[in-house]
C-alpha cells in the first residue's frame, strides 16, 4: 500500500488527509470494513503536481518504490499480515 498523509496541494486540500493506495488488487470490495495501515518508511515529501497526470505519474513511481520496499525480508511479515 503507499499512503499520502497531508495536505495534498495539488487538490487545495484544507484539511491533512490521509489516502492509503492499496496495490493488491481484491476478487471483490470489502466497503465498510475495517482497514488497518501499517507505515513502514517515507518515500518522499509531499509535491504540488502541475497537472493530473503529473500526480499520477509520481504516484505509478511510489508504487513501484513500495513494492521494491515490501518485497525486502524486513518488511514480509506486514506484505501479508492476517487480519486480527
Amino acid at each position: 500500500m503507499v499512503t499520502s498523509i497531508g495536505w495534498n496541494p495539488f487538490y487545495k486540500n484544507e484539511k491533512k488527509t490521509i489516502e492509503p493506495h492499496i496495490m493488491h488488487k481484491f476478487e471483490s470490495d470489502f466497503y465498510g470494513e475495517h482497514l488497518k495501515i501499517v507505515v513502514c518508511g517515507y518515500i518522499r515529501p509531499e509535491l504540488d503536481f502541475v497537472s493530473v497526470d503529473a500526480l499520477i505519474e509520481w504516484i505509478q513511481n511510489d508504487i513501484k518504490v513500495s513494492d521494491q520496499a515490501l518485497n525486502q525480508d524486513r518488511f514480509m511479515k506486514f506484505r501479508f499480515a492476517e487480519s486480527s
